[in-house]
């Protein structure tokens, strides 16, 4: 007979809600859903808190499984928006990784590890005893990604990037600092063919793009003569990175050899 984990992650009522957790087959629980919030989740993962929390983490329902002699935790963190359940798994994401279509996106890094982000959810599936190989690792994270609710794909955001030439699985979202630089905050961002990256600036409801564009022109130079606005800073270890305003938004790329490259490959990302 069938066994049901349900999962009873915290939720707001205008989010697709979790239907439940269904048994993966061969697995079976060995622990009561353990539940966070945000005044809990230090307890669960220390240090790391302090990031969920910059990514707009809501809740966290955590359970162990286990199957012959090896032992999982399948730990759901809701982070309230795609956007945001995407940028805390990049965040995680381990070097040199194969990403896979399941959720938005996914890896399994045998024998230890499997990471998804699925709509406002991230999962993490830990080993703590024995291995897990990249087959068993897959259907765990198809299993769960079809028992949460909303959208396979990859969050909205990312449609203000230009396609052409992009990186594929090279996407980001950096809710503050994006390259070491304070006033750069809340940027999704790819890989480009030729090296270069491309970002873009999301304002935050309730902030328009006025403020964000004199918050850096107060602290960035300006390229004179151009058709269009021009900001730049050049960047140690990094090199030239340079922002204009468009009618879509504030697009920026990283990448340029000097800052004189800027208004040729600002000026066809619009």
């Amino acid at each position: 007979m069938k066994q049901l984990v349900l999962l009873s992650v915290v939720v707001a009522c205008a989010l697709p809600a979790v239907a439940g957790f269904p048994e993966i087959e061969g697995w079976s629980p060995e622990s009561e859903v353990a539940t966070y919030d945000s005044d809990s989740l230090w307890e669960f993962i220390n240090g790391a808190a302090e990031t969920f929390m910059q990514y707009g983490f809501q809740g966290l329902e955590t359970v162990e499984l286990s199957r012959d002699g090896t032992v999982l935790a399948v730990s759901i963190y809701d982070m309230g928006t795609p956007i945001n359940a995407y940028g805390i798994y990049r965040t995680e994401l381990p070097d040199e990784t194969e990403p896979l279509s399941i959720g938005a996106q996914a890896i399994v890094s045998p024998p230890y590890q499997a990471l998804m982000a699925k709509d406002r959810f991230y999962v993490k599936v830990d080993v703590y005893d024995g291995e897990m190989d990249d087959a068993s690792g897959r259907a765990v994270l198809e299993t769960i990604a079809g028992a949460l609710g909303g959208s396979d794909g990859m969050p909205a955001e990312f449609g203000s990037l230009p396609s052409k030439g992009r990186v594929a699985g090279s996407e980001q979202f950096t809710r503050e600092a994006f390259l070491g630089l304070r006033e750069l905050e809340r940027c999704v961002s790819a890989e480009y063919e030729g090296g270069r990256t491309i970002f873009v600036i999301l304002p935050p409801p309730g902030t328009g793009e006025d403020s964000i564009w004199n918050t850096l022109a107060a602290k960035w130079q300006s390229l004179p003569g151009q058709g269009q606005p021009v900001l730049y800073k050049k960047v140690p270890y990094t090199g030239v990175v340079g922002v204009t305003r468009t009618a879509r938004g504030i697009y920026g790329v990283v990448g340029a050899e000097t800052e004189k490259e800027l208004p040729g490959i600002l000026s066809g990302l619009d």
